[in-house]
């Protein structure tokens, strides 16, 4: 069953489940510490943070007062911050890595501009001299353009991703009954 969102204060997320089974994965059968999360509830969480530029406080999970186990609670309180500060960490390094390659690439194309350059002022004439000319102009270009293009781009498009991982990795889980 999806979870139902319940009203909620202003740096809140609210979500009302029905067992704590709504917070895992249907297929995973394994104990809740190492269970898959729930795509549809990250979903849910997902869309709620979103709609909020603010810094989320509290995830609070309303379960109903007989289907509340206080140590299951804090076995998925671990394992759902767990969750949040492994993608969050996930994330960061892809970024970190996916700049750095750019980066280098952009270069590389540079130096074969300037290598393109040298060899076009050189006055040098053989057949060999040109066929590198003819290769490392366009060559540089590419790699420069693309690759800068790509760091802006994939930069825009992870910044959800992490700004999710990263409110959720401090944000507080409480179990209420209300």
């Amino acid at each position: 069953m999806e979870p139902l969102t319940l009203a909620s204060s202003k740096n809140d997320i609210s979500l009302w489940v029905d067992c704590y089974d709504d917070l895992f994965s249907d297929f995973d059968l394994r104990p809740y510490t190492s269970r898959n999360i729930s795509d549809d509830f990250l979903r849910e969480v997902k869309k709620l943070s979103h709609e909020s530029d603010m810094q989320v406080d509290d995830l609070v999970l309303y379960l109903p007062k007989n289907a509340r186990n206080r140590d299951s609670e804090a076995i998925i309180t671990r394992r759902l911050h767990n969750h949040f500060i492994k993608n969050l960490h996930f994330f960061q390094k892809k970024r970190k890595s996916e700049r750095k390659k750019d980066l280098l690439l952009s270069l590389l194309g540079l130096s074969m501009m300037l290598t393109a350059g040298y060899i076009s002022s050189s006055g040098s004439r053989t057949i060999w001299v040109h066929v590198l000319l003819v290769v490392f102009e366009p060559a540089g270009w590419f790699l420069v353009w693309i690759n800068l293009e790509h760091l802006i781009n994939s930069s825009r498009r992870e910044k959800p991703e992490l700004e999710f991982y990263l409110k959720l990795s401090k944000c507080k889980i409480v179990f209420s009954d209300r």
